[in-house]
């Protein structure tokens, strides 16, 4: 595993951050992924803030909508030099890679397997088994499994012919990518995925406990 900068990590965390509001700000709303029209956005964001409240300190609101809105265009920009920036394995891949990275492609193993999930839902049984046993990824890699992982609108997804929880597949990368130290404790996109694992697990212990409830109140 190559040492990560503390730069490189709060470049990844902003990559990853402009991500999270392209797939669940901008997206849900339809806005397309073009610099201006992301600029107008927050500007109107910021306007809708602004208005209502006299008190809100608006340089430092401002400051912070600015931030947001740099982020995903700076993002965008990286997402169209890999291709389509509405391609969301292009977003996913450009808010995963450093920008040395970002020009040598990825395994096509993972590529596949990642187009499959953003796109289809899907999880290639083969692929899948390759890449756990592979000895080739690189950090960059592990990014994009997990980012491709955690971006899913779904609780299952289909593994060959058989659905299988999200909260299993990410599981399985996660312990992959601490088993083969492919990212460092402090990655944010290790970090991120960690959460939304915990947070998988909790959503599965509370379905789990609602359907025993409503069992034992038919028995």
């Amino acid at each position: 595993m190559s040492a990560v900068t503390q730069d490189e990590l709060m470049y990844l965390q902003s990559q990853l951050e402009g991500l999270e509001s392209i797939f669940m700000e901008l997206m849900p709303f339809g806005i397309e992924l073009k610099r201006q029209h992301v600029q107008d956005y927050y500007d109107k964001r910021f306007d809708a803030a602004t208005k209502p409240v006299s008190s809100v300190a608006e340089t430092e609101l401002r400051r912070q909508f600015n931030t947001k809105a740099n982020q995903v265009r700076n993002l965008v920009d990286s997402a169209e030099s890999l291709g389509d920036a509405g391609n969301k394995l292009n977003l996913i891949r450009a808010a995963a890679s450093l920008p040395e990275e970002r020009s040598k492609g990825l395994l096509n193993s993972v590529l596949q397997l990642c187009k499959g999930l953003v796109t289809e839902t899907k999880a290639d049984p083969v692929l899948f088994k390759e890449i756990i046993s592979s000895k080739e990824l690189r950090a960059v890699e592990a990014r994009v499994l997990l980012g491709s992982t955690m971006f899913i609108i779904a609780d299952q997804v289909m593994y060959g012919e058989q659905p299988l929880p999200l909260r299993d597949l990410l599981g399985q990368f996660l312990q992959m990518v601490r088993q083969e130290g492919l990212l460092t404790r402090n990655d944010p996109f290790l970090i991120e995925a960690q959460c939304a694992m915990e947070a998988l697990e909790l959503d599965a212990e509370a379905a789990e406990e609602e359907a025993e409830a409503q069992g034992q109140a038919q028995a």
